[in-house]
């Protein structure tokens, strides 16, 4: 360290700022700085008891998280921690263990996300996502809140029938609550096997968007009528969705089967055919190139 030969009130301040600097590193003792965590969207996070729940977390700015430390806890007890690009299942909590899974795709944007498989209401309560980079750290905490699923406060129901599209078309998913009661205040998930494909709401404020769709899904989801709408169907799309409604205390849910038909093959068929029987009309109505 270089002294600064300036006035003693300065080297005073400085000599005691350097040596806490020096205690924090050489204990390991971790201090805050240099990024931000932010956890989900949207809070609380809600979930149907034995439903699988995703809790992201991400850094701002974005920073590479492979050879950071991050932990999610509950409290004092561990839900999942990774460590030097090892997942450390023998410090989680028991009640965790076995239930747990982490997606490291995006880790070298800052993306981390824990899936807690199962939750029960148990599962219900604050919890804190934490980053740290040598002896620079940071965290988040967020609430997710688990709801039973109830028989009587209201249901979901679903077509009875599973829905039929051809390739390319654009359709609409829909389920109804029974009685009908406003979803608005409700929070909605589509599902596409055990997929999140869309939720309601979505982290922004509604009141932002008021064009012609906000103003028709207002009005549906007053009257108990949720939607998903899907444009230009490919034959990938065919599967089993559901429809997911959530109360702050009741949860419910519909399912609904697409089958998207090819188009492709049909038309190009139908095509390949009519140009053959073309061909051959115009053929037998040509005069003979030796008439007899």
């Amino acid at each position: 360290m270089k002294w600064n030969h300036g006035p003693a009130s300065y080297n005073s301040l400085i000599l005691p700022l350097y040596l806490i600097y020096l205690i924090l590193v050489l204990s390991g003792v971790p201090y805050s700085g240099t990024f931000t965590v932010y956890g989900p969207l949207v809070q609380p996070t809600l979930a149907c008891v034995g439903e699988d729940v995703q809790l992201p977390c991400h850094l701002s700015p974005k920073t590479d998280a492979r050879e950071m430390t991050v932990k999610w806890v509950r409290g004092s007890r561990v839900v999942h921690l990774y460590r030097r690009g090892q997942e450390l299942e023998e410090v989680q909590a028991p009640a965790f263990q076995g239930r747990t899974k982490m997606l490291r795709e995006d880790m070298a944007e800052g993306k981390v996300t824990v899936i807690i498989h199962q939750v029960q209401l148990s599962d219900t309560g604050q919890y804190t996502c934490y980053f740290q980079r040598g002896p620079f750290y940071n965290e988040t905490s967020f609430d997710l809140q688990v709801a039973e699923r109830k028989k009587g406060t209201f249901s979901v129901m679903g077509p009875v029938h599973s829905i039929q599209a051809e390739q390319g078309e654009d359709i609409t998913l829909s389920c109804e609550l029974s009685p009908k009661l406003d979803a608005g205040n409700m929070t909605v998930k589509w599902y596409r096997n055990q997929t999140l494909m869309h939720r309601y709401p979505n982290g922004k404020k509604l009141e932002e968007s008021q064009g012609t769709e906000f103003q028709r899904l207002k009005q549906d989801m007053a009257e108990g009528k949720v939607t998903l709408r899907m444009h230009q169907v490919q034959v990938s799309d065919s599967s089993l969705y559901t429809c997911q409604v959530q109360s702050p205390d009741h949860c419910e849910e519909a399912h609904i089967e697409l089958h998207v038909a090819g188009r492709s093959c049909w038309v190009h068929g139908f095509l390949l055919n009519h140009s053959l029987l073309e061909l051959e009309v115009i053929l037998k109505n040509q005069p003979s190139p030796h008439p007899i």
